[in-house]
């Protein structure tokens, strides 16, 4: 049934409904209780069909609509900056595993990255404008979370967060508010645990983390709170020692964190073991600050840190470093990508989706490192790649405006010459044009010339007896010359016109 014939029934309906109100509230016209009886059973009757025609085209209009797949899809990617191009790193390694899903490249709409707030937000907008069913979002702060799951939510469409972690009262609302979202990423306990996970790869030695045999592991914390303390005070028991925080800051600034170290150093010497770091730069800045304490990594010290790119593995290679965490991009990706393809398909994914990290060390810096560089050099050569497309067209661009240009200067010279032909003929027609006037003028003489020789031969046939039949022939002689002139300027003039 088509929709117009539903909608046309729905409204004779109603207007039938709205008569029989107007019947029954009609002052003066009191029903009897038998009338009243079927006025009630007409109004019962003409609901229920309402309500039947309108499931009616509810249900047509949902046979309509085409049912979402993967070929049809829209995703929508928003990322945030990130300092170590991570991201950027993440891009085409989403757009593969979404394609290698079943998704369609052209479906697959990715906004720039951005640090800022409001404009994350308007790009997540333009991305369920354009009408993408999920929108993967790395958020610029874990504070803009909700925002973005309500917004996303509101619109119908599926959120997939990406790092940044929601909190767990954020994954309870999701839940309790039927919100579609999905968080896939590292949290920093799993961080911690790949950190502990390095300090039991150097442990191997019956000195285990007590590398001066006092009883204790010596520790300096930067960054991490009671977290790290907790998580290297439990590493230190299953190893048998104790654990003793020698010192602690929450400084992120690189010259403050190498000079803290070195003073640390200066004043513990040979008590300090490990040195636990929260981020990347915090442990470049401690293993600088044990460096130019001429302390020996690996040997009687261990700096850890977390997050690791290129310069930390090849700090790692070098023994500047123990070790370091590396969220797996490649993990990441692939996990998203199933997770779009549940949500597309009705299987409803778990609200987190973690642990895509792995400890580094000597054993895989180098591979590591390897596949960082990779990743890098293939982003470059795709972003050179992009120039010279976008060079390339702007200098058809140039030779389509060049060629444009030759043919309007042609043009003109066309038009300029055709105007040139235009004033040339229009001389000549006025040159005509005065032939003609000249020629008439001469035909009007000759008329007259003619006119006064005819009054002329007139005059002669009338000449008495005393004039001369010699001069009468002379008249007529030239009376009949006259004539042929004439005649002869009206053919040209009858010939130029």
């Amino acid at each position: 049934m088509h929709k117009e014939k539903i909608f046309n029934r729905i409204w004779k309906a109603a207007g039938i409904f709205l008569i029989m109100l107007a019947i029954a509230g009609c002052k003066g016209n009191e029903p009897a209780p038998a009338a009243e009886t079927a006025s009630e059973d007409m109004t019962v009757s003409m609901e229920k069909e309402m309500a039947e025609t309108a499931q009616t085209a509810a249900t047509a209009a949902a046979e309509e609509e085409p049912a979402l797949t993967l070929e049809t899809a829209l995703v929508g990617i928003c990322l945030s900056d990130s300092e170590y191009g991570d991201n950027e790193r993440l891009v085409p390694e989403l757009e593969r595993s979404l394609t290698s899903r079943g998704f369609m490249p052209e479906n697959i709409l990715v906004m720039d990255h951005t640090g800022s707030r409001g404009r994350q937000s308007k790009q997540v907008q333009e991305c369920l404008d354009r009408g993408c069913s999920i929108v993967i979002v790395s958020p610029v702060s874990d504070k803009r979370i909700p925002d973005i799951a309500d917004q996303i939510s509101e619109a119908g469409a599926s959120a997939i967060f990406l790092n940044c972690a929601p909190g767990q009262e954020e994954l309870a609302r999701w839940n309790e508010s039927g919100i579609s979202a999905v968080w896939i990423g590292t949290t920093y306990e799993q961080q911690l645990a790949n950190q502990m996970a390095v300090l039991y790869e150097y442990s191997g030695t019956d000195k285990g983390l007590d590398f001066n045999e006092d009883g204790h592991v010596g520790a300096l914390l930067i960054g991490g709170g009671e977290a790290a303390e907790s998580a290297l005070k439990e590493t230190a028991k299953d190893l048998g020692s104790r654990l003793r925080v020698l010192g602690e800051t929450e400084s992120s600034n690189a010259e403050e964190i190498s000079q803290y170290t070195q003073d640390i150093l200066n004043e513990y010497r040979k008590e300090v073991e490990v040195i636990l770091c929260s981020t990347e730069d915090r442990a470049l800045a401690a293993a600088d600050g044990v460096q130019l304490r001429h302390r020996l990594v690996g040997r009687d010290i261990l700096v850890v840190g977390t997050s690791a790119h290129e310069e930390t593995c090849e700090a790692i290679i070098n023994k500047l470093m123990s070790g370091s965490t590396f969220t797996d991009f490649y993990e990441q990706a692939s996990l998203t990508a199933v997770a779009a393809k549940d949500l597309i398909e009705g299987n409803l994914p778990e609200k987190m989706i973690s642990n895509v990290v792995f400890k580094v060390t000597e054993e895989n810096a180098q591979e590591v490192l390897d596949l960082l560089w990779k990743t890098r050099t293939a982003l470059e050569s795709r972003d050179a790649g992009a120039t010279g497309e976008t060079a390339a067209e702007a200098a058809t661009e140039a030779g389509s405006t060049s060629e444009t240009a030759a043919e309007a200067a042609t043009e003109a010279g066309t038009t300029s010459e055709t105007a040139a032909e235009a004033a040339t003929e229009e001389a000549g027609t006025s040159e005509i044009a005065a032939e003609a006037a000249s020629t008439s003028e001469i035909a009007a003489k000759a008329a007259t010339i003619a006119g006064s020789t005819s009054e002329i031969a007139a005059e002669a046939a009338a000449v008495e007896a005393g004039g001369t039949s010699e001069t009468a022939a002379e008249a007529a002689t030239i009376a009949g010359s006259t004539s042929e002139i004439a005649a002869e300027a009206a053919t040209e003039l009858n010939r130029l016109h």
